[in-house]
């Protein structure tokens, strides 16, 4: 039996409440949540607001927000604790083998710098291939995507294409690397709902084409659905259920 790509064991988090008057609170916001995911599968988080999907994508990177520590179990990602790894280890993890879609792609693109320089940044640098191959998958993925003119389009500034177009970019930059895991938190939430379903369409294709791994963290059932093969339900920081999208 082949090892999972991503093993998530017993997880814990806690954070730092800080409230008028009072002292500091360290609370555990997950409490000890598992789960696996295969090479080229997705894996579909689900939960109300609060629930620690997005706190938990995260970990994945070995990554915690301000006041936020990952203070138990393990994240194995390709065979490594990342938990117990050097900080250099982890920095060649991060935009390399793994990577990250978030929310708002107009807040994660410099304005200042044109998009394909973003979108092939990490693969140069990380050392995955040389400037021209970055810019051929790049343009390749923009294809993917559905973007209007890929041979074209990362010449311009991410303030001249639209919001779902830029979604689009980000999805290309994470893919650019051709990493084995990609973390999507709500990738669609600040589109509008027939941009939604387009955006959607190309993220699942490029998925499949490409035989990335994906831990998809939404809020929308009708979502996830559509998008993971697994689903894994959380409330308040405990895992509910999970079972196969199919069934």
């Amino acid at each position: 039996m082949t090892e999972p790509l991503l093993k998530v064991r017993n997880l814990k988090i806690g954070a730092t409440v800080y409230a008028p008057g009072e002292p500091p609170e360290d609370i555990e916001i997950v409490h000890g949540v598992s789960f696996d995911l295969e090479p080229g599968k997705v894996l579909g988080l689900i939960g109300e607001s609060g629930a620690g999907k997005s706190t938990i994508g995260l970990a994945t990177l070995a990554y915690g927000r301000g006041g936020v520590e990952l203070t138990g179990g393990e994240v194995w990602v390709n065979g490594r604790d990342l938990l117990q790894a050097k900080h250099r280890d982890i920095r060649r993890l991060r935009g390399a083998e793994v990577t990250y879609v978030s929310q708002s792609a107009a807040a994660s693109f410099n304005p200042a710098r044109k998009i394909m320089e973003q979108v092939t940044e990490a693969a140069i640098l990380h050392g995955r291939c040389s400037k021209s191959e970055a810019e051929e998958r790049a343009v390749a993925l923009f294809r993917k995507l559905g973007l209007p003119n890929p041979e074209k389009i990362g010449n311009r500034y991410p303030h001249q294409v639209s919001g779902g177009q830029l979604q689009r970019c980000m999805t290309a930059l994470a893919l650019c690397p051709q990493p084995d895991l990609v973390v999507f938190d709500e990738p669609t939430t600040a589109l509008d709902v027939t941009t939604q379903i387009d955006v959607l369409a190309a993220i699942k294709e490029a998925i499949a084409d490409t035989g990335v791994g994906a831990l998809y963290i939404t809020h929308d059932l009708a979502v996830v659905a559509q998008m993971a093969d697994t689903i894994k339900v959380l409330l308040k920081g405990n895992e509910v259920e999970e079972a196969d999208t199919e069934t």
